[in-house]
């Protein structure tokens, strides 16, 4: 790791990968780790560039990205220190990357784009967002399996819970789709400005509110018609009693960040737990899982 450096304000991080490898992993880094990042092609591999504020977690997402590529088994564990770079840096201009590296993602008559994106998405349901610190595009499997889910189940008026808000997209997709009251929660402080922000751009934010936090600054029980949340299986199970605890009789959870592997343990769990109708829906190996208690 780079020595402190009191002027700097990013971590710079860049990893040399695969050619093949790199739609997926710069899905994975703009929908897990920071909205914008640079690719540079360099013979028969591609660098890829991101960079991360010193005040969001950045030790915590750097070891996210090395657990990553040896998850998906991108770089071997063994290279990982000679593929990855880091350094410290000061202010970069973020608008710019952003520009040059987003693009709308169109998912059947779901449009998620840019204030600056002036194409025509006539007939189609739009989805603006800022480019902020980035918490969510719609390019990731598990937020395009939760907008699916958040497509079948929403119903005018409802009141929804959002945890692990992220830039706001699933709730103002719900938001879109009528639901009346949306409490957007998230750990990360950037992340609840952003959302908000988001909000107001897609005239929902009368709609909806964010918090900084986890689920328990939730103090009523009982109270929602549907909880989101995107996460891994083990926040899923760790938070799964609150999900419960603040979910009407009868009423959503959809969670996502699954993954197929994980099909036959998460099944068995939520079988034991609740009374409900399990719908699984699937993109390539992330599952996202529908319970309608009963």
């Amino acid at each position: 790791m780079p020595a402190d450096d009191p002027s700097s304000n990013y971590y710079e991080i860049s990893v040399s990968i695969p050619g093949n490898c790199q739609e997926m992993y710069s899905d994975f880094v703009i929908e897990e780790i920071a909205f914008g990042l640079l690719t540079e092609d360099i013979d028969d591999k591609v660098k890829v560039t991101c960079y991360i504020a010193m005040d969001n977690s950045p030790l915590e997402k750097i070891a996210k990205i090395r657990h990553y590529l040896t998850l998906r088994k991108i770089i071997p564990e063994s290279e990982l220190d000679g593929k990855i770079q880091i350094k410290k840096i000061r202010d970069i201009d973020w608008i710019s990357h952003y520009q040059k590296e987003f693009k709308a993602v169109v998912l059947e008559d779901l449009v998620i784009k840019t204030p600056w994106d002036k194409n025509d998405y006539s007939g189609k349901k739009i989805i603006t967002i800022e480019p902020k610190m980035a918490f969510g595009t719609g390019k990731h499997e598990t937020t395009q399996l939760c907008l699916q889910a958040i497509k079948k189940e929403v119903k005018p008026g409802m009141k929804i819970l959002d945890l692990g808000t992220g830039s706001g997209i699933l709730s103002i997709y719900a938001a879109i789709l009528g639901a009346d009251e949306l409490l957007g929660l998230d750990i990360d402080p950037d992340a609840v400005q952003n959302a908000i922000e988001n909000a107001r751009v897609n005239n929902v934010g009368g709609r909806f509110n964010a918090r900084h936090g986890s689920i328990e600054q939730v103090r009523t029980s009982r109270y929602y018609d549907m909880v989101i949340s995107n996460l891994i299986k083990e926040g899923i199970i760790e938070l799964f009693d609150d999900f419960m605890r603040v979910l009407k009789p009868g009423g959503i959870i959809i969670l996502s960040g699954i993954l197929d592997e994980q099909k036959t343990e998460m099944t068995a769990y939520f079988e034991e737990r609740i009374s409900a109708d399990i719908e699984i829906i699937q993109l390539n190996e992330w599952l996202c899982y529908i319970l309608r208690t009963k």
